[in-house]
């Protein structure tokens, strides 16, 4: 057991390393958002979820319903219930439903496509020392940045808020070259989003849950079974 932990936490480094320095601007965005220093920390604690918490902030600070900033983030992150389903048949006992929390929980996609990767069954142990070293990143990158917040000048804090733009512009570059379908469904919820607010004055949140919905609907008569890796 021990080697199985040591052996995650190995795996999980580079993801602590990743995660902690993309926290930091979540934890100055938070603070920058009037949030005391638990509230920023406990997004971090009870999410664990980069891209949502991102979104989270940028409705809350649209002034999004409460409701709809629930629902833009549930969906966002839904992806997570299938990447859970697929880690949950190479865990090396799937019985255990405390594991299976544990995995639910702190499957993220870096999480999955390393866990994936092992090429064999993997125990629980493997997956604590992956997932909680990962963990601490984000948490601990949040609460260093919301402190680094006290004496960074106010201008590098406003900019943060532009972390989750790029971190969308990357993800998006990165597929858009591999398949141009990618950036059309991308184009459609760009447009649809565009219009609701600004042509028929829908609010942020309400605009990004329908143009989401709308687009991934069109996505799914756009991409054919093989390109979205259904056999």
């Amino acid at each position: 057991m021990g080697k199985d932990i040591r052996m995650g936490i190995r795996d999980g480094f580079p993801i602590f390393l990743g995660y902690f320095t993309t926290a930091l601007a979540f934890g100055l965005l938070t603070r920058t958002s009037g949030f005391t220093f638990v509230q920023g920390v406990l997004v971090s604690i009870t999410n664990f979820a980069g891209s949502g918490q991102f979104l989270m902030m940028n409705l809350y600070n649209a002034g999004s319903l409460l409701l709809g900033i629930a629902l833009s983030v549930f969906f966002i992150n839904s992806r997570y219930i299938f990447m859970a389903a697929s880690l949950a048949t190479r865990l090396a006992d799937p019985r255990s439903v405390l594991g299976r929390l544990m995995v639910g929980f702190g499957t993220t996609d870096e999480v999955f496509a390393v866990a994936s990767l092992k090429g064999h069954k993997v125990s629980y142990a493997y997956m604590a020392g992956l997932i909680f070293t990962s963990y601490a990143g984000w948490v601990g990158g949040t609460a260093a940045g919301y402190i680094a917040g006290s004496f960074l000048p106010e201008v590098i804090q406003k900019a943060s808020v532009i972390t989750i733009y790029a971190m969308f512009a990357s993800l998006l570059g990165g597929e858009a070259s591999r398949l141009m379908k990618v950036l059309l469904v991308a184009l459609v919820s760009a447009a649809l989003n565009s219009i609701f607010i600004l042509g028929i004055g829908i609010s942020t949140g309400v605009s990004f849950l329908a143009s989401l919905l709308i687009a991934t609907v069109a996505g799914a008569f756009i991409y054919t079974d093989e390109e979205a890796g259904i056999e």
